[in-house]
């Protein structure tokens, strides 16, 4: 009976060992995650002590410095202050509706767009992407021979009408037509005439009042009396005779334009089935204070992706020959608008956050290093009883054995 006690004794004692042994590995285990936590709290306060911050230059709205300009500043440089810049040019130079972003009341002092590495213009919504414009054209003559400068639609319709013109007929080379002599001479002042486009007449009014009528398109003189010619049609134009094509002013139209979303993701502008510009939608640019990660805490997402080189920076400037306006590259550090500067506002408050959660976790890792002395001792106990036990048992046996010799 006593050996039976003896090694029930010795079951429980086990047991409570591997117990305190468990727990200890435990401790050991909080105590590794803190010193996790503690070396994630130092690389954090190390970021906000090492934080730097882009910022633009521009000018505020409804505002007056006191000379009658507007208040400039320099403001942290999101999505929003640095195309506010584009408000200034017509939305297809710049590729970007600047009109449907917010600008937060800011204008940038120098046009900015942003691309990405294939040259794709970065928006950050698909509303931002033109959906229409106008385009030069050759102002087209029409079957009665009128050239008719004006806005044309998108299916090529003449939808507001500026002024008609007529290339005067050309003779040959050794004689002119009736037209071209009268209008080359000085009988004829006015550069405007009546006309009768369905008819193809023309009725010259000349210096002494008298009017003279010619067929415009041949040039020929038609007789007064002839019962065909009347202008009497509510219809009737007034035209400007030009000697040569190129000098009637070119038309504008508006293209059709149609939107595509490809399988890479990025959106195509169609304009009459051809693609004339690629875009790259990222809706995170609207938020401004997140990270490439989408951390609300971390610095600046645009700032972000302009010093990794997720995108790239164009500049506006205008072309000297054809006055129109180009997009050259341009590095975000060598232009004089924007400043990298580092960020120590936040320095005296990552300091305490870091000071608090430092003393925090220390005073937890204190009280698990106590707990885990205290389990040592009481293993050590333990082992000690283990030991005791286990002579008991040996004695025991040792014992019984000789009884049985």
């Amino acid at each position: 009976m006593g050996l039976a006690a003896s090694q029930g004794r010795m079951l429980l004692l086990t047991a409570r060992k591997s117990d305190l042994e468990f727990r200890a590995q435990q401790i050991s285990q909080k105590r590794l995650v803190l010193s996790q936590q503690l070396e994630s709290i130092s690389m954090d306060y190390e970021n906000a002590c090492s934080d730097r911050r882009m910022y633009i230059g521009v000018s505020l709205a409804n505002t007056d410095d006191g000379s009658g300009l507007p208040v400039s500043k320099q403001v942290n440089l999101t999505y929003a202050s640095l195309i506010s810049g584009l408000k200034t040019l017509n939305s297809a130079d710049s590729g970007i509706d600047a009109s449907k972003v917010n600008t937060q009341g800011y204008q940038s002092t120098t046009a900015y767009r942003l691309v990405d590495a294939y040259g794709a213009i970065v928006v950050s919504s698909i509303d931002e992407i033109p959906g229409t414009t106008s385009k030069e054209k050759t102002t087209p003559k029409g079957d009665d021979g009128v050239y008719r400068q004006g806005k044309y639609d998108e299916d090529g319709k003449l939808s507001e009408s500026t002024a008609n013109y007529i290339v005067t007929p050309q003779g040959d080379d050794d004689k002119k037509t009736a037209l071209q002599e009268l209008l080359e001479s000085s009988d004829v002042d006015s550069k405007s005439f009546e006309i009768d486009s369905k008819n193809g007449l023309v009725k010259v009014k000349k210096n002494d009042g008298s009017e003279v009528y010619f067929n415009y398109k041949t040039g020929d003189k038609v007789d007064s009396k002839d019962k065909k010619f009347k202008f009497e049609n509510p219809n009737n134009e007034t035209a400007v005779f030009v000697n040569d094509k190129a000098d009637i002013p070119k038309s504008e139209r508006t293209a059709k334009y149609e939107v595509v979303e490809g399988a890479d993701g990025k959106v195509s502008l169609k304009e009459d089935g051809v693609v004339i510009a690629r875009y790259v939608i990222d809706a995170t640019l609207r938020y401004g204070s997140t990270d490439s990660n989408g951390s609300k805490d971390g610095p600046n997402y645009l700032q972000d992706c302009l010093r990794n080189g997720k995108y790239l920076l164009q500049k506006a400037s205008t072309d000297s020959e054809t006055n129109k306006i180009k997009w050259n590259s341009i590095a975000w550090d060598a232009t004089s608008n924007i400043n990298d500067e580092w960020y120590t506002e936040n320095d005296d408050k990552a300091k305490a956050k870091y000071d608090r959660l430092q003393k925090q976790i220390q005073n937890q890792d204190k009280k698990l290093e106590l707990e885990l002395d205290n389990i040592e001792t009481q293993r050590s106990a333990v082992t000690t009883e283990i030991d005791s036990v286990k002579k008991v048992i040996d004695d025991n046996i040792e014992g019984s054995f000789k009884t049985f010799a």
